[in-house]
C-alpha cells in the first residue's frame, strides 16, 4: 500500500512527480504564506496546471486558512494571486483560481477552493463547458441503465426462490404463480422510482398483488373475475395464513388446485418488491440479494419433505447473486460478460458438490418439530363384504381404466379381523401427488388414468403400490398404499402412477416371516370367548402344508390345497365369520373369492404366517384406445404373506371357474409372476437344506469393505469443488465489501483516504507496479501515469492532494472533499478500464492479491 506522507516544511526539493515538494499540479494549493501569479481566466474556468510554488516562510508549516489576497489586472494582463493562501482549488479537470476572476461572483472557500470545487461536488469540473455536460448525461443514462439492470436481476432472484418451491408444489403450478409475483413488483418500482417516496409505493403494491391474486388464483370470489373484493382478498390473506400449518402437516407435493400457493405467491412478491426498492435506493451491491434469501430457504424447509431437489435452484441462485454483483458494480458489458465463465464454473461446483455433501444424504426434516395429527380413518362397508354383491351382477360397469398393463388393481387392503368381519385400520393424509412409504425394491411403473362410474366410495382402485396420485380431494394410506376420496362421486377421474413389484425368486425359497404379532393374531369371538373354530382351523392347516420345509413352500402348499380342495361358485352364500370359514372348509367346499381369500389369510395365521387380504379387480375388458372396462364380474381377493426382507408377497387362492376342485390347481386372475413364485418356492421343495459341517479352525470373519477407500476419490473431489467454490464466492465479494464500507465510512477524511486506498487497489490487481508500501502518494501518480495514460494524471495527483490532506492537513476535509475524491476514483477506474486488457484485469481481479486491498 503506497503510504501517505505530508509535505515537508523546506521548500526547493522536487517531487517524484516533477513538481515542488508540498504542491501538487492539478490542485494547485502552495503552502500558506506563498503567492504566485495565477493567469486570468473566465469565473468557474479550472487548469490543468497548477502556479509554481514560491518561497515560504522558514518554520511556518502548511495552511489552508490564511485569507487570499489578490489584485485587479492591468487590461490584457493576467490577475496575479498574492498573499497567504493564494492558489487554486481542486476540481475534476484542474485546478481553478481560489479568489476567481473579477466579475464572477466567485467568493474564495475554505483553503483556497472556490467555484471549482462547489461544481465538482455538484458533479461537473469547472471549465468543462458543452462537454462535460454530454459526459454528465451519458453517465446518468449509464447510472439509469445500471439501475434499471439490477431491478431486472433482482426479480430474477426472486423468482429462483419461488420455483425452488418445486418440491413443495408442482412445477406446472408454480410457473404461473412465481412468473407475475417476480416481474409485478419490478414494473412497479420502475414506474414509480422518483415520483413517490417508499411509504408511498406499499399500499400501492399491496393492491397490485391482491388484484393479481385474485385474477389468478381466486376468480371466483373476485369481483368480474380479477378485483380484489371481500371475499377475494379474504381467502388470499387466509391462504398465507393458514398455508404453513397445512403444507407441514400434508404429503407433498400440495394438489394443483391447492390455495396454499397463494405463500408462494405472497413471499416472491414481498421479495422482489424489497430487492428491487434496495436496488434503486441503496448502493450497496450484493444488498437486494438478501431480499431474496429467506423466501428460498422456506422453500428448503418446507421442500425437504417433497420429492426433486433444490440444488439446480440454488446453484442459480448464487450465479444470480455475482451477476448482481456485476452488473451494481458498474462493470462493462464486456466485464459481464467475462464474468460468465465464473458464474458457470460457480453453478456447476455447486451442483457437484452438494449431492455428496453429508447433509445432503439426510436433511433435517422441520416436520419432525411439528405434531402431525393422527391419520383419519375412513368408515364404510367393508369391500369384502361387497364381493358377492358384485358377482351377483357382473355386467354392472365399475370404472374404466386407461392404461397399457394387464395388473390387477388394487381396491382395498383389509389387516384386521374381530372374529366376524375383515376390516382396514389404514389411516389416511391429504396428497397433493406423491404416496409416500414405498420401498426400495425394483418396480416397473405403470401410468393409469381412472373414471369412476357405479363404483361405491369411498376406495379407489390402482394398480398394485401407487407412487403418485392426482385428483380431486385424494387421500393415501402411507402403510398400504390405499387410495380413497372424500368425494367419490360418478365421474370422478384421478390419475395414478404405480410401481409393479417384482420378487427374486431366490429370496422366497429361504425367506423367514416378519415379526409383525398384529398381523398373525387370531381373535376371541365377540363375546370374548376362545371360539372352537380355532383349533379346528389348525389341524387343517398343518395337514394342508404337511412336507413343507420353509414358511415360503408352507403359503404355497396352503394356495394349492385351497384351489384343489374346493369349487369356486358365484352363487355361494356371502360371509367370512369363523363359523362361515368352517363351515366352507368342512362340509360346502364351495365358495366365492370371500371365502378363498378368506380362509387362507385364517389358515396362515394358524401356522404362524402373518396374513392380510386385498380386495380388487381384474384388469377388465380391453377396448379401443387402451381403455379398459371393469365391471362387477371381475371382483377377486387374494391373500398376501409378509416375509422378512422382501415385504407383502402375494398368493392367489381362488381356483379358476372353469376347473376349479376335484384335483384342478388353475389359479383365478393371477397374473403370470404369482405362478412364478409359486413355482419357484415349490421348486425347492424336494431339495434338501444345506447342513453346515463342523470345523474346529475359527471362521474367518468376513472382509468389511473399505468405505474410505471407495468414498476417498469423492469426498477429495467434493471438498475441492467446495474449496473452489468458497474462493470464487469470497473474490467476488469482499473487495465489493469493503469498497462499499470504504465509501460508506463515517467522516469525510475517512471517506477520502479509502478513496485512495481503493484506487492504489485498483491499480494494484489490473497489474500495475504500485505494490510496495513505501511509495509516497506523488510516486504512485507518477508510476500510473507511466504504466497508464497521460489523463490518468490529473485525478492520481488532485487525489493524493485529497489523501495528503485529510491526513496531514489542519484543516479538516468536509462532504464535498470525499465525494471528489470518489469522482476521482471512478476517473481512475474508466482509465484503467480503457488501458489494460480484459483477461488481465479478470487475472487480477481472481488473484489472492484481491482479498487483501
Amino acid at each position: 500500500m503506497a503510504t501517505l506522507t505530508p509535505p515537508p516544511p523546506a521548500p526547493g526539493g522536487p517531487s517524484p512527480d516533477g513538481h515542488p515538494t508540498g504542491h501538487t499540479a492539478a490542485t494547485g494549493r502552495p503552502p500558506s504564506g506563498t503567492a504566485g501569479p495565477a493567469p486570468a481566466q473566465p469565473s468557474g474556468a479550472t487548469f490543468a496546471q497548477a502556479a509554481p510554488a514560491q518561497s515560504q516562510v522558514p518554520g511556518q508549516p502548511p495552511s489552508r486558512s490564511a485569507p487570499a489576497q489578490t489584485s485587479m489586472p492591468a487590461p490584457g494582463e493576467s490577475s496575479p494571486a498574492s498573499g497567504p493562501g493564494g492558489g487554486f482549488a481542486a476540481a475534476g479537470s484542474g485546478a481553478a483560481p481560489a479568489g476567481g476572476a473579477p466579475g464572477s461572483g466567485g467568493a474564495a472557500g475554505p483553503a483556497g477552493r472556490g467555484d471549482a470545487a462547489t461544481a465538482a461536488a455538484d458533479g461537473t469540473s469547472a471549465g468543462q463547458g458543452r462537454e462535460g455536460g454530454s459526459r454528465s448525461g451519458a453517465g446518468e443514462r449509464e447510472s439509469a441503465g445500471r439501475k434499471a439492470a439490477a431491478v431486472v436481476v433482482a426479480g430474477l432472484l426472486a423468482a429462483c426462490a419461488g420455483l425452488a418451491f418445486d418440491g413443495v408444489f408442482p412445477l406446472e403450478s408454480l410457473l404461473p404463480v412465481v412468473g407475475p409475483a417476480a416481474g409485478g413488483p419490478c414494473v412497479l418500482a420502475l414506474a414509480l422510482s422518483g415520483r413517490l417516496p417508499l411509504w408511498g409505493t406499499i399500499p400501492i403494491s399491496v393492491l397490485a398483488w391482491l388484484t393479481t391474486v385474485s385474477a389468478t388464483l381466486f376468480r371466483e370470489q373476485a369481483w368480474l373475475g380479477f378485483l380484489p373484493g371481500p371475499s377475494a382478498a379474504g381467502a388470499a390473506l387466509t391462504g398465507v395464513r393458514d398455508a404453513g400449518g397445512w403444507l407441514l402437516t400434508t404429503i407433498l407435493p400440495a394438489a394443483p388446485g391447492s390455495p396454499a400457493i397463494v405463500l408462494v405467491s405472497f413471499l416472491v412478491w414481498a421479495a422482489a418488491t424489497v430487492a428491487a426498492e434496495l436496488a434503486l435506493r441503496r448502493r450497496a451491491a450484493m444488498l437486494p440479494a438478501v431480499a431474496a434469501l429467506p423466501v428460498f430457504a422456506v422453500a428448503v424447509v418446507l421442500g425437504v419433505a417433497g420429492g426433486g431437489t433444490v440444488v439446480p435452484y440454488a446453484a442459480c441462485f448464487a450465479g444470480l447473486v455475482l451477476l448482481l454483483g456485476l452488473v451494481r458494480t458498474g462493470r462493462s458489458p464486456l466485464a459481464v460478460a467475462a464474468g460468465v465463465p465464473v458464474l458457470a464454473l460457480l453453478v456447476l461446483a455447486a451442483t457437484v458438490v452438494a449431492p455428496v455433501l453429508p447433509v445432503a444424504e439426510r436433511p433435517f426434516d422441520v416436520r419432525t418439530l411439528v405434531e402431525q395429527p393422527p391419520p383419519r380413518p375412513i368408515k364404510g362397508v367393508s369391500a369384502l363384504d361387497q364381493v358377492s354383491a358384485w358377482l351377483q351382477n357382473p355386467r354392472r360397469e365399475l370404472f374404466t381404466v386407461e392404461t397399457s398393463s394387464d395388473a390387477n388393481l388394487r381396491l382395498a387392503v383389509l389387516d384386521t379381523f374381530d372374529g366376524v368381519s375383515w376390516t382396514s385400520s389404514a389411516g389416511f393424509v391429504p396428497t397433493g401427488g406423491r404416496v409416500p412409504g414405498a420401498d426400495d425394491a425394483a418396480r416397473e411403473t405403470v401410468e393409469q388414468r381412472f373414471t369412476v362410474q357405479k363404483l361405491p366410495g369411498p376406495w379407489l382402485p390402482a394398480a398394485d403400490r401407487p407412487l403418485s396420485a392426482t385428483g380431486t380431494d385424494l387421500v393415501v394410506d402411507p402403510a398400504t398404499g390405499m387410495l380413497a376420496s372424500t368425494q367419490a362421486r360418478e365421474g370422478l377421474t384421478y390419475r395414478v402412477t404405480s410401481g409393479i413389484r417384482r420378487y427374486p425368486a431366490a429370496e422366497l425359497r429361504h425367506a423367514t416371516p416378519a415379526d409383525d404379532p398384529e398381523q398373525r393374531r387370531l381373535p376371541d369371538g365377540p363375546d370374548g370367548r376362545t371360539p372352537p373354530q380355532r383349533a379346528r382351523l389348525g389341524e387343517i392347516a398343518r395337514r394342508a402344508t404337511k412336507g413343507a420345509r420353509s414358511p415360503g413352500q408352507q403359503a404355497a402348499k396352503l394356495a394349492s390345497y385351497l384351489r384343489k380342495h374346493a369349487v369356486n361358485d358365484v352363487n355361494a352364500p356371502p360371509g367370512h365369520s369363523y363359523r362361515s370359514i368352517e363351515f366352507f372348509l368342512t362340509e360346502s367346499k364351495r365358495g366365492t373369492t370371500e371365502q378363498f381369500a378368506a380362509s387362507f389369510a385364517l389358515l396362515g395365521r394358524a401356522l404362524g404366517l402373518p396374513t392380510r387380504i386385498v380386495v380388487g379387480f381384474r384388469p377388465g375388458e380391453e377396448k379401443k384406445g387402451g381403455v379398459r372396462q371393469v365391471r362387477g364380474g371381475d371382483v377377486l381377493a387374494w391373500a398376501e404373506v409378509e416375509f422378512d426382507g422382501i415385504g407383502w408377497v402375494p398368493f392367489y387362492p381362488t381356483p379358476s371357474r372353469t376347473r376349479s376342485g376335484d384335483g384342478g390347481d388353475v389359479a383365478e386372475g393371477a397374473p403370470k409372476q404369482a405362478k412364478e413364485i409359486e413355482q419357484a418356492i415349490n421348486d425347492s421343495a424336494g431339495q434338501a437344506e444345506p447342513t453346515p459341517k463342523p470345523s474346529t479352525d475359527r471362521p474367518t470373519p468376513p472382509p468389511v469393505p473399505d468405505e474410505d477407500a471407495s468414498a476417498g476419490p469423492l469426498m477429495w473431489l467434493a471438498a475441492g469443488g467446495g474449496l473452489a467454490a468458497v474462493y470464487l464466492l469470497a473474490v467476488a465479494i469482499v473487495p465489493a465489501v469493503r469498497r462499499a464500507r470504504r465509501r460508506r465510512a463515517p467522516s469525510p477524511a475517512a471517506r477520502v483516504v479509502g478513496a485512495w486506498r481503493q484506487t492504489v487497489t485498483r491499480l494494484r490487481t489490473a497489474g500495475l507496479p504500485v505494490t510496495t508500501g513505501t511509495l509516497t502518494a506523488g510516486e504512485v501518480a507518477f508510476l500510473a501515469e507511466r504504466a497508464l495514460d497521460p489523463a490518468a494524471r490529473e485525478p492520481l495527483t488532485a487525489l493524493a492532494e485529497l489523501a495528503n490532506l485529510a491526513t496531514f492537513g489542519d484543516t479538516p476535509v468536509d462532504a464535498a472533499d470525499a465525494d471528489l475524491a470518489w469522482r476521482h476514483y471512478a476517473a481512475v477506474d474508466a482509465v484503467v478500464k480503457g488501458k489494460v486488457g480484459v483477461l488481465r484485469r479478470a487475472a487480477g481481479r481472481l488473484s489472492p492479491v484481491s482479498l487483501f486491498g
